[in-house]
């Protein structure tokens, strides 16, 4: 019995933040399905077409919307349970926190909102560099004031010059807010969609 009572007592953080993922609202899943994610994919796609979404949670992120383009990767089971129930290619993270994939096996690493959840993004960057190929894009996506406020589990606020400063490994070629392409301290503060973008390579 007592067993069973830890085992149910670890998977209730899984459960709570996989309750969470599944309420966006109608409106963000719209701007999410049809304006962001198209976009992210249609950019991605200019490096190649081996693409993998980390933290891809619940599958509405690229996953999701090009199921059979992506593969996706989490640390959530019941996350991935879902995704594969829905057909789609996830994967869990493994317990040490190592991707379970071959070196050089992508062309691009998706990071949609999930570096702010993390303390210490020393491994994730790592486990990117390692799979992704000589040449390959780390696409970095972390939300603006509004947005980091909304979920308690965030942990760490990026703005452009922490990301330009994140990891020597990585150059950044390309920045940029959505929804409207214009970095702004007003549209940050007010308005949970906005978000920084930003393009970097080895």
């Amino acid at each position: 019995i007592r067993k069973s009572t830890n085992m149910n007592d670890n998977k209730k953080p899984f459960e709570e933040y996989f309750n969470h993922l599944n309420n966006r609202s109608f409106i963000g899943k719209i701007y999410h399905r049809l304006y962001k994610l198209p976009l992210i994919y249609y950019l991605a796609r200019f490096y190649g077409s081996r693409i993998l979404e980390i933290g891809s949670g619940i599958g509405n992120g690229i996953l999701g919307a090009y199921p059979s383009k992506i593969i996706g990767i989490d640390i959530n089971p019941i996350a991935v349970d879902f995704c594969k129930h829905q057909g789609l290619k996830a994967e869990l993270i493994k317990e040490d926190g190592n991707y379970p994939f071959n070196d050089n096996s992508f062309d691009v690493c998706v990071l949609d909102n999930v570096l702010e959840h993390i303390e210490n993004p020393t491994q994730t960057l790592d486990e990117c560099s390692r799979v992704l190929n000589n040449y390959g894009l780390l696409i970095i996506i972390v939300p603006g004031a509004a947005g980091f406020r909304y979920d308690p589990d965030h942990k760490i606020f990026y703005q452009i010059e922490n990301l330009e400063s994140l990891d020597p490994r990585w150059e950044m070629v390309l920045a940029f807010s959505l929804p409207f392409f214009l970095k702004s301290k007003k549209l940050s503060d007010k308005m949970k969609q906005y978000c920084l973008m930003a393009f970097c390579c080895h």
